[in-house]
């Protein structure tokens, strides 16, 4: 054999053994899985079937073995769990063994062991189908009852309200102005502003006479005493005049003033109007 050669069977016999060792290790996989399995198997049957499956990993396992020449000195897989009794289920489906002659087990049989039995999710989805169809049938039996009620109901009398046609045409009529006052001041408050100790400010203001009769008038006198006033006697009908104020920085107090001035008629004092007046002395 020339060296060419000798290096073409080393590289064959490597990538050989790596492919064997992806295979052990998917069998390593499949067969931890179902181990896991069997401990939580449903039914006796499948623990069974779990069982026979890791069997054949096993055997697969071993013939893989015996192809990388390793024999006896491979450690045996680990035991299994047993499978827990079920007394509630009684299983009579037959288990159909496969035989096959020695030298003609193929070496992956990775398909049968993701084809996991689906016996427990299939009776899961028949009992929620069988609730399912139950309820919609209650639901039917239910509504045809509710309609062979209402339909045997005898129909209730109609009532009839007739209204009176209305032929008058309501028309309404807007609310009448407010009545002005009979007297009216204004401005109705007057700020003479700062006045100094001794000296003296004059404002004016106007009142209104609004109505039919002239109105004879008199301003009260002041609480301060110490505002003057000059104003005509007599306000016409419909007619304005003027009232002159002074404030006296004489007689008024220092700091803030404030006088609230009435202005009435002599001969019905309840027609009256008030101004106010505001001023500070200093």
């Amino acid at each position: 054999m020339t060296p060419e050669e000798f290096g073409t069977v080393n590289v064959r016999r490597g990538d050989r053994a790596r492919e064997i060792e992806v295979i052990r290790q998917q069998y390593r996989r499949h067969r931890e899985a179902l181990a896991s399995m069997i401990a939580d198997a449903p039914t006796e049957h499948l623990g069974s079937e779990y069982r026979r499956l890791v069997a054949e990993i096993d055997a697969s396992m071993r013939k893989l073995d015996e192809l990388e020449g390793r024999g006896e000195g491979v450690a045996p897989p680990p035991p299994l769990p047993p499978t827990p009794p079920k007394t509630n289920f009684t299983d009579t489906q037959p288990v159909i063994k496969v035989k096959t002659e020695p030298g003609k087990r193929p070496l992956v049989t990775t398909p049968e062991l993701d084809r996991i039995p689906e016996e427990a999710p299939t009776q899961a989805r028949t009992r929620i189908a069988a609730i399912l169809l139950a309820g919609i049938a209650v639901l039917v039996v239910i509504g045809w009852l509710l309609w062979r009620t209402s339909s045997n109901r005898p129909p209730a009398a109609q009532i009839v309200t007739e209204k009176p046609a209305s032929t008058a045409t309501v028309v309404e009529e807007p609310p009448p102005p407010p009545r002005a006052a009979p007297l009216s001041m204004e401005p109705a408050t007057q700020d003479f502003g700062r006045i100094r100790k001794g000296t003296r400010a004059v404002r004016q203001f106007e009142i209104t006479n609004n109505t039919g009769e002239p109105v004879s008038i008199e301003v009260a006198r002041s609480t301060c005493r110490c505002l003057f006033y000059d104003y005509a006697p007599v306000v016409p009908p419909r007619g304005k005049e003027t009232i002159s104020v002074t404030v006296d920085g004489v007689r008024a107090k220092s700091g803030a003033l404030k006088e609230a001035l009435s202005v009435s008629s002599k001969s019905d004092p309840s027609i009256a109007a008030t101004v106010t007046v505001t001023a500070t002395i200093k």
